[in-house]
């Protein structure tokens, strides 16, 4: 991951520092500088960079063009900070918090315009095509916010709309990412599609990683208490996976008790999932999908070195234990 950090990131950030973004009216452009200055590793585009490396060499152009994703993401971000009603982003004031909600709605849909604006960088004699596969990701990550909270009004869904949805909500800018390093490559279709495909294997196993810290995670090393998402009564692969157990109506009865402790609740919660090997299942499945994923990346053409490093990378973020 280091390489890609001293490789990729300055490109990226002289990007940022490059954008053209007006100092009139300052309300609405002030926020959209506040949310890109937040600190932040700017995977995505990283991941699009480290992608096209497979091909050529990436040159400030290509990072203007990939840092397409990361004005799509924030843009997707200070949204979804107003719909969750969250305070705080990356250890500071949400943009609805620091100024207001019409003024994060209008600053958000002010970055999907500069996000629009960096795709035309890049250089690609399919860029038609790309701008097409750019609007499909753009929509299935609102598909997936709005599955996302529809779930959060229903007491169970099944595994596989779960899955659907942490496909479309997560795994698709992330899958996307790769396959922008495809298109500024000029590699063929089929090329493309494997390296697609292989973001998604790798957006499944970084959002599992979520779901398993969240619940199994070292406390010291995540900075969080453990269960979180159990106090939220969300809806996770440790928990559906909990749903599908033999001893489900156990889990169940614990899940949905009203108790006045909720700690209690989690706790117990907790030592169930732990005696039923929730936690192996769980890693289990996220090595299931890195293995998929990198049969996928070794289809394709390109420098084997490279291909070591973006594995490297993925290993790396999939297996995080903060």
């Amino acid at each position: 991951m280091q390489y890609q950090l001293t490789q990729f990131l300055p490109l990226i950030e002289e990007a940022i520092h490059s954008l053209d973004i007006p100092s009139a009216p300052a309300s609405l452009y002030d926020p959209i500088r506040y949310f890109m200055d937040l600190p932040g590793k700017r995977i995505r585009p990283v991941f699009a960079l480290q992608c096209l490396e497979l091909f050529r060499k990436p040159n400030l152009k290509d990072a203007k063009a990939a840092l397409s994703i990361e004005l799509f993401h924030n843009f997707s971000l200070v949204h979804d900070d107003i719909m969750d009603k969250a305070d705080v982003r990356r250890g500071f004031p949400t943009v609805h918090v620091k100024w207001n909600e019409p003024t994060a709605l209008l600053s958000g849909d002010a970055l999907l315009v500069l996000a629009y604006d960096a795709l035309l960088e890049a250089e690609t004699v399919e860029f038609r095509l790309l701008l097409k596969r750019f609007n499909e990701t753009a929509l299935a990550v609102c598909e997936g916010q709005q599955l996302d909270m529809d779930f959060s009004t229903v007491p169970i869904v099944e595994m596989e709309e779960y899955q659907e949805m942490i496909d479309r909500k997560t795994a698709a800018l992330i899958a996307f990412s790769f396959e922008l390093g495809g298109f500024l490559g000029g590699v063929a279709e089929n090329e493309r599609k494997a390296l697609h495909d292989f973001g998604m294997a790798m957006g499944r196993c970084f959002q599992l990683r979520d779901d398993h810290l969240d619940l199994f995670g070292d406390e010291a090393r995540t900075g969080k208490k453990r269960g979180g998402d159990i106090g939220n009564s969300k809806l996770t692969f440790p928990v559906l996976t909990s749903f599908g157990h033999p001893d489900s109506e156990t889990f169940k009865a614990l899940w949905l008790e009203k108790t006045s402790d909720p700690e209690h609740r989690i706790s117990r919660i907790l030592t169930w999932m732990e005696e039923k090997d929730i936690p192996k299942l769980s890693e289990e499945k996220m090595h299931s999908e890195m293995e998929a994923g990198m049969a996928l990346l070794y289809q394709v053409s390109g420098d084997t070195e490279v291909k070591s490093r973006i594995s490297d990378m993925c290993h790396q973020l999939a297996f995080r234990d903060k």
